[in-house]
């Protein structure tokens, strides 16, 4: 990644989430997605995705999930079709 700030550019953070749906353990859909909203300050997009985790932790489905590549689950009953979110923070010059 190119470190350099060009001249008049502002750095800005945008949060990801990737979404995954494993059934019977082998992937069969990703998505990624970009939220809307920008941030100033890396530190505001991690309380972001902080709160984002706790919301969905206290008000649905998810748990926190053991795979190293992703923060949350959620399993079906039958445990053949589980979903996966991860969380990351994008950097973009503005």
């Amino acid at each position: 990644m190119n470190t350099e700030v060009k001249q008049g550019l502002q750095r800005k953070y945008r949060v990801q989430v990737t979404v995954a749906i494993y059934r019977e353990g082998s992937l069969s859909y990703k998505s990624e997605i970009l939220a809307p909203a920008y941030y100033d300050k890396r530190q505001e997009a991690r309380d972001h995705i902080r709160q984002e985790i706790r919301e969905r932790l206290a008000h649905s489905r998810f748990f926190r999930s053991t795979r190293l590549d992703y923060d949350l689950v959620r399993y079906t009953e039958e445990g053949s079709c589980n979903t996966y979110l991860r969380y990351s923070i994008q950097d973009s010059e503005t």
